[in-house]
């Protein structure tokens, strides 16, 4: 059975791109413009992606912190893996800090975030 393919949706579009974002601010809004109008979502608005980059930021320290962090929970495998944090808890406090994303968004948000920060 095919799995149903989620649409894209402008905070998604916005952190996929800024998720990569390493010393080249320009370019990335360039990418994030770009997206947004090759999916028809609104057009683009700094104060969104600035938002959407504080949270950025704050998984990237929250997810590097590894062991140190309180989402992580104790692993007993070998290889890093997307269990290593306890998913459920980083989504209901994220939720709470970053209430102008829905819970779709911010579900997939950490998942693409855990992925690029630790898994990688």
């Amino acid at each position: 059975m095919p799995s149903k393919k989620r649409e894209a949706s402008y905070d998604y579009v916005c952190f996929s791109e800024l998720v990569y974002e390493y010393d080249k601010p320009k370019e990335t809004e360039k990418k994030i413009k770009r997206r947004l109008k090759y999916y028809e979502l609104a057009d683009y608005d700094q104060a969104r992606v600035d938002y959407i980059r504080k949270l950025r930021n704050d998984l990237s320290e929250e997810i590097q912190k590894n062991r140190e962090s309180k989402y992580y929970l104790e692993s007993k495998d070998t290889y890093s893996a997307l269990h290593d944090f306890d998913v459920d808890l980083l989504l209901q406090d994220f939720l709470l800090k970053y209430q102008n994303i829905s819970k779709d968004d911010m579900g997939s948000i950490l998942l693409l975030a855990i992925y690029v920060y630790y898994l990688r």
